[in-house]
């Protein structure tokens, strides 16, 4: 049996022999476009060329790109293991066409690939064409020798392929492969008809889909031809093993059956093909998932990416149960995952035991509270299934997700095993009450502007050359620009000194000048490999500005405060490796002019002796003055100098090495100050946990350290003075005037009893003088107390009443705490059986704003209107007269 490495490398060599350029794969997390969660699709890495700007003049291209497809409308997770065909994580193999070959060679080279190459039968393979594009139709039937029967036209939701609502598109031509019956989960449902595009069919599979890139679409809908053809082709890596392989599934292949058979062997139980496989696959499809997104510097966390990969790793688990595993389990399925993908992607065998920890911490933390969250569940459904209801609301869909960490579709998932669903829909509207905005799913659409349509390109040549580490100051020409709308605009400019955000860098800030028109540049940002600047405008914006030459200028003050934090990072990052070990890795960080953020892989939190070596080490290399090198040179050889690289970045061929003395060499294409004593003082202000293995250090340096040495120095200062000792004397003044508090508090809480048990003595005598039915009653308004004094009061009460010669008494206390208003109601046994505790405070709760309840002998509410207790008392009075009056009767 051919295996998926050698498919994959016999797909590469081919179009590469065919002068096509291999790229490889971009993170599965992209780095610049702020409209994508996560890569889904092969062209991701390619849009800026589609787009019209291609900076390294590629005219074909070969590639293996790493895909998520986990939210927006590419959002596959119900189905996965559930069919034996969608996957969160999927390779896609793809050969590209710049402006170069069309249709012919696209159709012809394909057929040639799968049928001489792969060898697969002719009689099996069919092909579809768009119901209008007779120039692929007839290319089908010249330059291959397909069965004409076999070639089909269908129409645009099958066969034209689009971007986005907006942007370039085109008629696209699907290769499908009839894998043979008994492979379709639905062939004996008589609702189902196995064919060619038939919805959820597994028998027709798809394999390819060549994408012939013609048009654009323009916010009106209407088509415009490009200026270049394009081909975009993309085939599913694990279809496509599968249909070689000639097995009846995705996890039957040599891709997953590792993960499933080492799963067999930690649990004792069997892999079946139906649906007591769907554990198995559930499990296998995630673990690739996991493995490639921390990989690429993803962590775990409650929003954005991180939130996706925890629901992606909690539902796992949750699946795990079924097989039987009652502990952290996936973790030891890394190995598997690295020894499967590991030589095709190298980076997964590089941070194999990070990615382990990781998983490892985050099953355990998921497994905490997995167990209290099933039996709120399992209480729930009861309720719900009693009531007669069959959709948990989304409160209750919130609540198991912030008091117990269920995803709401994990949550979806547990429910229908009781027969329920899950509102979604309304834990999305609990979500947005709590958030402002939902930044979990930043796919789908953008606010400032960065779509495909509306631009003016005014050239295609090259890139845009950065010329900022050289010069704060450039003439430019406009390359491409966007009206947002009146006052605010976005340019691409052939050159440029404004760094974009990147590599955690924020972007430059300035000023770009057309004449005697200035804009404001308010940020720079990549997008789709094009450095764009924000613009905005006094006055309504002019199209003619960006036909001339500019002059752009970046704010140098802020940049020089940028590159001293830029700089102290990397001293940060040796500091911390040198301290805490060589296990450390950059796992994210955030430098700009105010401060910097540096995460990085650790498992326990720093103690304070490790911050202020972290610091003297910083400061010390500061000192030491040493230069700042940083030169270009090939990945390999800087990857053999041991410049370290942060997970999740690509690099091309070419990298810009940083190195600062003996201590730090990065892979880093931020800009630094020339000399490290210009970063100047250095302090770590905050370290905390990000996620299960990964800490976040954040710190200041330059004026901002100053700033925060001024202020500390201030407050000591002051404190100093007010508590009339010299500032060394501060930590001896504040224990002995600690001890003093608490004596004054244990004196306090001595006294409030003694006083509680006087009230409570006076109190239960002006009771007995108020008998009705033979209860003795009592309801009063104490007033304004401390919330501890009220506390005490009621409590000393409630142990008076359970003594036999109180059994028959009854009392409501109100009190005015904190401007609000608090109510309880107290009887003994043999009153509680004539009139409930709760009763009685629910009566005077409702006129306080308030609500409450309690046991039939102690009862609590609390109420927004502390000037209705008056009221209050005098419905409780009522009630317990009516009530113990007629029991008497």
């Amino acid at each position: 049996m051919k295996q998926a490495k050698d498919i994959r490398d016999s797909y590469i060599r081919f179009f590469t022999e065919r002068a096509h350029t291999f790229v490889k794969s971009s993170p599965v997390a992209p780095q610049d476009d702020p409209t994508l969660l996560f890569t889904n699709a092969g062209m991701n890495q390619f849009k800026s060329i589609f787009l019209g700007d291609n900076p390294k003049n590629l005219s074909r291209a070969v590639n293996s790109q790493k895909c998520m497809r986990v939210s927006g409308k590419h959002n596959d997770l119900e189905e996965v293991g559930v069919d034996h065909h969608h996957h969160t994580f999927f390779e896609m193999l793809g050969n590209w066409s710049f402006g170069d070959y069309y249709k012919k060679e696209a159709i012809k080279w394909a057929w040639e690939l799968i049928t001489d190459v792969w060898g697969l039968p002719k009689e099996k393979v069919y092909a579809t064409v768009y119901t209008d594009d007779d120039d692929a139709y007839e290319i089908w039937n010249s330059e291959t020798d397909i069965d004409p029967a076999r070639i089909g036209r269908h129409g645009a939701e099958d066969n034209f392929w689009e971007m986005g609502e907006t942007g370039p598109c085109g008629p696209c031509s699907e290769i499908h492969f009839d894998t043979g019956e008994g492979t379709c989960i639905y062939e004996n449902d008589p609702n189902h008809t196995c064919g060619v595009n038939v919805e959820g069919c597994g028998r027709y599979v798809e394999i390819w889909n060549l994408v012939f890139m013609q048009y654009n679409r323009q916010k009106d809908g209407t088509l415009t031809e490009l200026s270049a053809k394009h081909i975009d082709t993309g085939m599913g890596f694990e279809r496509i093993v599968r249909v070689i392989q000639g097995v009846r599934s995705n996890y039957e292949t040599d891709l997953f059956m590792p993960l499933i058979e080492k799963m067999e062997a930690l649990s004792g139980k069997t892999y079946e093909f139906g649906e007591a496989g769907i554990p198995f696959r559930v499990i296998a499809d995630h673990m690739r998932a996991l493995v490639f997104s921390i990989t690429d510097g993803v962590s775990p966390s409650n929003d954005g990416q991180g939130y996706v990969i925890r629901r992606i790793l909690r539902r796992a688990y949750r699946y795990g149960r079924k097989l039987g595993f009652t502990e952290p389990f996936m973790h030891r399925l890394v190995p598997v995952v690295v020894s499967s993908m590991g030589e095709a992607f190298p980076e997964v065998a590089e941070r194999a035991d990070y990615v382990a920890s990781v998983i490892e911490g985050e099953e355990a933390r998921f497994d905490k509270t997995l167990e209290t969250g099933l039996t709120r569940l399992e209480e729930l459904a009861e309720a719900y299934r009693a009531a007669g209801k069959g959709v948990i609301s989304g409160a209750d869909v919130f609540l198991l997700y912030g008091t117990y960490g269920f995803p709401a579709d994990l949550t979806a998932l547990i429910a229908r095993e009781y027969g329920l669903e899950a509102d979604e829909e309304g834990f999305a509207e609990e979500m947005r009450k709590q958030k402002a905005h939902d930044r979990s799913l930043r796919a789908g659409g953008d606010d400032q502007g960065l779509s495909p349509d509306g631009w003016t390109i005014l050239s295609h040549e090259g890139g845009t050359v950065f010329t900022g580490y050289d010069t704060a100051r450039d003439t430019v020409q406009v390359k491409r620009y966007k009206c947002v709308d009146d006052h605010t605009g976005l340019a691409v400019l052939d050159k440029t000194p404004f760094y974009a955000e990147k590599g955690g860098q924020c972007g430059d800030r300035g000023e770009i000048s057309f004449g005697d028109i200035t804009l404001s540049v308010v940020d720079t940002i990549v997008w789709n490999d094009m450095i764009v600047h924000k613009l905005v405008s006094d006055v309504p914006l002019q199209e003619s500005w960006f036909t001339q030459a500019g002059t752009a200028v970046i704010d140098t003050e802020r940049r020089e405060a940028i590159r001293r934090n830029h700089s102290a990072t990397h001293l940060l990052q040796a500091a911390l490796t040198e301290v805490l070990g060589d296990h450390v890795d950059q796992a994210g960080s955030r430098v700009d002019a105010e401060s910097l953020r540096f995460d990085f892989t650790h498992f326990s939190a720093l103690s304070s002796d490790e911050i202020v070596q972290v610091e003297r080490l910083v400061h010390r290399w500061i000192m030491e003055d040493t230069p700042v090198a940083a030169e270009e040179k090939s990945i390999d050889a800087a990857k053999k100098e041991g410049a370290k690289a942060l997970f999740g970045e690509k690099y091309g061929d070419t990298v810009r090495v940083v190195s600062m003395g003996e201590f730090s060499k990065e892979l880093c294409g931020g800009t630094h100050i020339d000399r490290l004593g210009k970063i100047g003082p250095f302090k770590i202000t905050g370290e905390s946990s990000v996620s299960a293995g990964v800490r976040r250090v954040e710190a200041v340096s330059g004026a901002a350290a100053v700033e925060l040495f001024q202020q500390t120095d201030a407050l000591l200062k002051e404190t100093a003075t007010l508590l009339k000792v010299p500032r060394e004397a501060l930590p001896a003044k504040g224990a002995e005037l600690i001890k003093t508090i608490r004596q004054l508090e244990r004196e306090l809480k001595e006294y409030t009893a003694q006083s509680a048990g006087k009230e409570a003595g006076e109190i239960l005598a002006a009771a007995e003088k108020n008998r009705h039915g033979g209860v003795a009653c009592l309801a009063r308004n104490v007033g304004e107390l401390e919330k501890d004094q009220f506390t005490a009061m009621v409590d000393e009460v409630s142990d008076r009443l359970k003594q036999p010669t109180h059994e028959s008494v009854a009392v409501v206390l109100g009190a005015a705490v904190q401007g609000k208003a608090m109510v309880a109601a107290l009887a003994g046994a043999a009153a509680a059986k004539i009139l409930p505790a709760g009763e009685v405070v629910k009566a005077a709760a409702s006129k306080v704003q308030g609500g409450g309840g309690g046991s039939p002998v102690r009862a609590q509410a609390g109420g927004k209107d502390p000037a209705g207790l008056d009221a209050a008392m005098e419905a409780a009075v009522t009630l317990m007269q009516e009530r113990f009056s007629a029991a008497d009767e």
